[in-house]
């Protein structure tokens, strides 16, 4: 089951807007950049998994070099060790998606579990939509957006489970004989 729950404010953030739950949008080098420098243990630790030098993968990371690059199986290497798809989500973003986190379903094909994790999810996320349309003066944050986001994506999963739980309960197609 899911929960909401809403944290104080951070540092350097004001008073009515807590501290932002993921980084905002960023171009694809930047998101490159941070991926490669910002995992657990930087550049130094990610390099070597990734089989190139540091310097090498440094310098492939940096947006001002104009002749070393990531190739698309570098990059998905690289979000995939260091734990970060900002890259995936930058690019998603400058085509106009949104990506998704591929979850297995969590109602283990019970019906009755799966219609009640899909309406938790979709009162989270109507929670948090009216959270934000109701609190202020018309204005919404970008951690309201981002809020109604990730429950709309919960929703959208969920929805994805309920129809899966549907598919491993349908009965075979009869056998014609010709």
């Amino acid at each position: 089951m899911h929960c909401s729950f809403s944290m104080s404010t951070g540092g350097g953030h004001v008073d009515d807007e807590g501290a932002p739950d993921r980084a905002g949008p960023m171009s694809i080098d930047d998101a490159a950049y941070h991926v490669v420098h910002g995992g657990p243990g930087g550049v130094e630790s990610l390099a070597p998994r990734m089989g190139l030098p540091v310097g090498t993968l440094t310098h492939k990371a940096n947006p001002n070099n104009t002749t070393h690059f990531l190739r698309p199986t570098e990059l998905v290497a690289a979000q995939l060790f260091s734990g970060r798809a900002h890259v995936l989500h930058a690019m998603a973003a400058a085509l106009g998606y949104v990506c998704t986190r591929a979850t297995p379903d969590q109602a283990g094909g019970e019906p009755v579990e799966a219609v009640m994790r899909l309406e938790v999810a979709q009162a989270d996320f109507v929670r948090a939509l009216a959270d934000a349309v109701l609190v202020g003066e018309g204005q919404v944050t970008r951690n309201q957006v981002r809020r109604a986001e990730a429950m709309g994506q919960e929703l959208i999963a969920s929805v994805g489970h309920a129809v899966a739980m549907l598919r491993g309960r349908m009965r075979p197609a009869p056998v014609v004989d010709l």
